[in-house]
């Protein structure tokens, strides 16, 4: 088995005909890249299952949106991976000379046969998304049984040739999109980043496999094509009526603000009271207890889509007392943590609209500020948050890892950072520390209560951006590892009227969460 100081080798499972897609491809450069990983070679597999085949009718509708994709998602190179994995040494043979790598990379769906599994000596990796293990159809948002609590699930399995069956070794969900191309796609994308997170942890900290068998994979239930026409045809019309009436100015009002008394672990959103409207949008609210008084921190949008900026008001009692602008910039604003430290006090908004982390101090609480550090120039961040614990600050962000999709609800980074002037910033080992829609994108600050540390997170699924609010509680904290749990979850069902539930902050002894109509 590696270690940390010896690079995990691995074997490609190839097969007759086998070429690599995008995403493959996009697994095997960044295993060259990857000073922990390196590729010994490839083994000949045998196919393992026919692939399904669907309707007709559903072909031809992939087909149409696989012509559309081409207009709007690049698709990621493949000619030099299959090139390199060409040129690669063919360790099958006699496997009672031993292992001849680490694991098996499977990536398609040839696999090794009994008798080859002693060729790796953590056997043989495999994906599986929704129900169909290997290769990430087109078709796969068209089988019912594909989305789990709305969203779709993609597990890495193991088989060892010391054991019978398949362990799951790790499993993330990822938000489904509206077109069933353009998610399977995006689901390709992922599943290429969630195997190289756990090649990477393997490589960096090996666990334990699994003792538990995995359920056998079964095939998808029938492909339900007239539901996905309905619900498409409804989002693309909703779509439409949005841009009609962002164009007329008549734009849906669209996040607001509740609040409620008691701290992260008492909340009950069905009981919290609606702050009045100061504007059109209000976002990502974040309260800061400064000289006896409540003040509130908030984004702003004047319109659907317009740019959005820093409101600052106080809280007196279940009243809002707006300040003013607090921060405004010719780029986006938003999800403003607001925190004091060294007798300061500074803000770190989103600003990947810039394409760079900033953090601002005041000058004049609340309405003044001056930019204070930056840093990660050129990436795209969001929601980032800063957590002094034990002697140490941590920078939670969700940074999109990506090659052709910017998007950042399903990872979460972690940084050892030396505080607001962000001159030592030192990634953790094991990046992405948290990985799948529903539970990775930050949802405000870290809440310390009790000696807990309680992070707030979004639940991104069934379609929809800022569907719930998770409560987890981190248990372990440091540059070896990191790891939290659910403690709990809410839905539009706890807020009547409530289409989703995006964010919260709690300080005073108050709570605040912003919230939108359907």
């Amino acid at each position: 088995m590696a270690d940390a100081a010896t690079p995990l080798r691995i074997a490609l499972v190839t097969g007759p005909g086998w070429l690599p897609q995008g995403w493959q491809a996009l697994v095997i450069d960044r295993i060259l890249a990857d000073p922990r990983l390196i590729l010994a070679g490839r083994i000949t597999g045998r196919a393992n299952a026919a692939p399904v085949t669907p309707p007709r009718l559903v072909r031809a509708t992939m087909r149409a949106e696989r012509a559309l994709s081409r207009f709007i998602t690049p698709h990621y190179p493949a000619d030099a991976a299959w090139q390199y994995v060409t040129s690669l040494a063919d360790l099958g043979g006699d496997a009672s000379a031993g292992a001849r790598a680490d694991l098996a990379l499977a990536l398609d769906r040839f696999r090794l046969a009994p008798d080859q599994l002693p060729l790796a000596g953590l056997g043989e990796w495999s994906l599986a998304a929704g129900g169909v293990e290997g290769a990430i159809p087109d078709w796969l948002l068209l089988a019912p049984d594909a989305c789990t609590d709305g969203a779709i699930p993609i597990e890495i399995r193991a088989r060892r040739a010391d054991r019978p069956g398949q362990v799951v070794l790790d499993r993330a969900d990822f938000n489904p999109k509206l077109l069933a191309g353009l998610t399977a796609e995006f689901l390709r994308e992922k599943a290429a980043l969630f195997l190289l997170r756990a090649l990477a942890h393997q490589a960096q900290a090996p666990a334990p496999m699994p003792a538990q068998t995995a359920p056998p994979l079964a095939a998808p239930a029938r492909l339900a094509l007239a539901n996905y026409a309905a619900r498409v045809s409804k989002g693309l019309a909703r779509r439409l009526d949005d841009r009609l009436r962002e164009g007329l100015h008549r734009g849906r009002a669209h996040w607001r603000l509740a609040i409620g008394t008691g701290d992260a672990l008492a909340l009950n959103p069905a009981r919290a009271i609606d702050l009045p409207r100061q504007q059109f949008s209000m976002a990502d609210p974040f309260l800061f207890d400064h000289a006896g008084a409540l003040h509130l921190f908030y984004e702003a949008q004047d319109r659907d889509n317009g740019r959005g900026w820093i409101e600052a008001a106080r809280l007196d009692g279940d009243r809002l007392v707006p300040l003013g602008p607090a921060l405004r910039c010719d780029y986006h604003l938003s999800f403003p943590q607001v925190f004091a430290t060294g007798g300061a006090i500074y803000m770190l908004p989103e600003t990947q609209g810039n394409r760079r982390l900033e953090i601002w101090r005041a000058t004049d609480f609340p309405l003044r500020w001056t930019l204070h550090a930056t840093a990660f120039q050129g990436q795209y961040l969001a929601d980032s948050t800063l957590l002094l614990h034990a002697g140490q600050w941590w920078l939670f962000t969700n940074l999109s890892d990506h090659a052709l999709y910017q998007e950042h609800s399903s990872s979460l980074h972690l940084f050892a950072v030396d505080g607001p002037d962000l001159r030592r910033i030192v990634p953790h080992p094991l990046n992405p520390v948290v990985m799948g829609s529903p539970v990775a994108r930050n949802a405000g600050s870290v809440i310390v209560q009790d000696g807990r540390l309680i992070r707030p997170s979004q639940i991104n699924a069934h379609g929809v951006y800022g569907y719930g609010l998770n409560l987890m509680e981190i248990e372990r904290l440091d540059l070896q590892g990191y790891r939290e749990r659910l403690v709990r979850r809410f839905t539009p069902a706890d807020r009547p009227g409530a289409g989703g539930l995006h964010h919260l902050s709690v300080a005073g002894g108050r709570h605040v969460f912003d919230w939108f109509s359907p």
